[in-house]
């Protein structure tokens, strides 16, 4: 099958959008109920006021039987996609999830799989990529940090509470009473996991932060380049204002951090160590620097700083605290890649008021891929407010899409992969992200997703209800639509990424930027016997059914649907065998 080539393509005229079906609330357990009207679905375009499916004016057919044959007249340029969508949690094999073809020679169905390895696993886990003139930089998770925050030691009063009791009788001054210069030794991992002891100074108080900078990547002397693994006071500052501007912005619509956004009366004002100042670290995380660095851990939370040293012995006695609101910064990438080093500010302050809004305000330990993509979202929306714009190769939309557009559905939304295929994980959950804060509300949904009182799915159910009346799954259903309708090819009521969304929240106005995916490049090169798009989602070919993993979206096409010769169509239709899956016609 030869590869599609999409730039012909003529403009799409009026469509008239299809209705989709009414769903249940989200059922939470492992198998949510079918929905009754389970099957076909097909938005069609009006040609001169005239729908292009046969006997009727209408924009969805449902159907009950196995076999459902259809008729298209005046499609004759336009291209069809049969998008399948699994709204279940649980994987599904090929040969339940149905199929459409053209009633005349077409061949017999074959089935496929989705190729499995396709990204070799390594022990470090990526969390993303991006390049610069020709060096590609590797972006590392910390996965301890992220399992602590998944399963965390439970609550207690030696853990949080009022510092006066905090830690017995005398409150323990940890950060508050540190000024300008002051030294601190501070618990890190050396390159082999084993803790050790590095002194930092303090180097720079704001408004809302105090940075700490280790005396190896400290030197008023440096040049400012990626040689020499060290931080001038200049580029401190501008952090330290980068990081104002984001808390300004970021804690209206996320929330604070434990302590934050209190009255100074309050006994949990400044949190863990009484100061509201959130401290920062920049260090050679993982001890990794050589002048020629391309990978490394850029930043990262990890909430066992949350925790007295006695906590943490009776749960995981391996772990070392430093006791306070923290996280922490690799000083290479900050020296060499300081606008990388803004988005990472506010992807790991909203872990920071993560851990503090769902877990310690509400007991509600969040799963990895709910987390990461609210903090891919902070990044969103944020990060054009600190000069990180839309189009900047730091910003998720360049350095995520282009993963998602080939790899989409090489596993379920709520899944998290290891390794290199961590990238999968990150590209396909902002995906998701940003198609909801698109089309659901924008600021207003992420507002209602962080003050409800659950994570995870039932978060997002309970959010997007509360935002835009519509269930997770409703939601899921229509996710398809965002994949084909884009750009010059966006009819009116069309869900897409391709919408912006200004929406003010606590006197602060957020945007999300919508952005065209058939002009973003896919970032791998295609494999047979799969069609290659050099732009857009890769389109899978029909003649192939492949097992879908929970939660779910494929899109599949044949040479004969695109750019339609004929004025007529006939499609036949083989309804899923498994409920949960739907099939979506869909004519661009």
């Amino acid at each position: 099958m030869k590869p599609y080539t999409y730039g012909v393509w003529l403009g799409l005229i009026a469509l008239g959008m299809a209705v989709l079906p009414g769903c249940p609330p989200l059922d939470t357990s492992s198998t949510p109920t079918p929905r009754p009207d389970s099957g076909l679905h097909i938005i069609i375009p009006k040609v001169n006021s005239q729908t292009v499916y046969e006997g009727e004016p209408v924009q969805k057919i449902s159907f009950t039987e196995d076999i459902k044959d259809v008729t298209l007249t005046q499609v004759q340029g336009h291209s069809l996609f049969l998008i399948k969508v699994n709204a279940s949690p649980n994987r599904v094999s090929a040969d339940k999830t149905g199929y459409g073809y053209p009633l005349e020679g077409f061949p017999s169905q074959a089935v496929g799989s989705v190729p499995q390895g396709v990204l070799p696993l390594k022990t470090l886990q990526e969390s993303g990529r991006f390049t610069l003139g020709n060096q590609t930089i590797t972006r590392y998770d910390h996965p301890a940090a992220q399992a602590f925050a998944r399963n965390p030691p439970p609550l207690g009063v030696k853990a949080f509470g009022p510092q006066e009791t905090r830690y017995g009788e005398v409150p323990v001054p940890l950060f508050t009473a540190a000024s300008l210069g002051a030294t601190r030794d501070f618990w890190v991992e050396d390159t082999n996991s084993n803790w050790i002891q590095i002194p930092a100074v303090l180097q720079v108080i704001s408004d809302h932060s105090k940075i700490w900078v280790a005396t190896a990547n400290y030197s008023d002397s440096s040049a400012y380049n990626k040689q020499d693994n060290k931080l001038t006071r200049i580029q401190v500052k501008a952090m330290a204002e980068k990081f104002d501007q984001i808390y300004q912005y970021e804690t209206p619509l996320f929330g604070y951090e434990y302590g934050g956004g209190l009255p100074s009366t309050d006994p949990n004002y400044g949190g863990v160590d009484g100061d509201p100042a959130v401290h920062i670290l920049v260090y050679d995380i993982d001890d990794d620097y050589s002048s020629s660095q391309s990978s490394g851990v850029f930043g990262f939370f990890w909430a066992k700083d949350w925790y007295d040293q006695a906590a943490l012995d009776s749960f995981q006695p391996t772990l070392k605290t430093n006791q306070g609101e923290l996280f922490y910064l690799d000083a290479f990438f900050a020296d060499a890649y300081p606008q990388a080093i803004y988005s990472t500010l506010a992807h790991e302050f909203q872990h920071m008021i993560h851990f503090n809004t769902k877990k310690l305000q509400r007991d509600q330990p969040s799963e990895t891929w709910y987390d990461e993509m609210l903090s891919l979202l902070a990044e969103d929306v944020i990060a054009p407010k600190i000069g990180v714009l839309a189009n900047n190769e730091h910003h998720p939309i360049s350095s995520r899409i282009p993963m998602f557009l080939d790899r989409y559905n090489a596993t379920a939304l709520t899944d998290w992969l290891s390794g290199e295929e961590a990238l999968i994980s990150y590209a396909n959950i902002y995906a998701f992200g940003a198609y909801l804060a698109r089309n659901y509300g924008g600021a207003t949904l992420i507002k209602a997703i962080m003050e409800n009182n659950t994570s995870n799915l039932s978060s997002l159910n309970e959010a997007l209800l509360a935002s835009a009346d519509v269930s997770f799954t409703q939601a899921l259903s229509r996710y398809g639509e965002a994949f084909i309708y884009s750009g010059t090819h966006k009819p009116g009521g069309t869900l897409s990424f391709d919408t912006t969304v200004t929406k003010e929240v606590n006197q602060h106005t957020y945007t999300f930027t919508g952005f065209d995916l058939w002009t973003i490049h896919d970032a791998l090169r295609g494999y047979d016997p799969i069609p290659y798009n050099y732009t857009g989602p890769l389109i899978w070919d029909g003649n192939y059914r492949f097992a879908m993993p929970g939660y779910s979206v494929i899109v599949q096409s044949l040479d004969e649907w695109q750019q339609v010769s004929t004025d007529t169509v006939q499609i036949r239709f083989q309804k899923p065998a498994d409920a949960h899956i739907d099939l979506y016609l869909m004519i661009r």
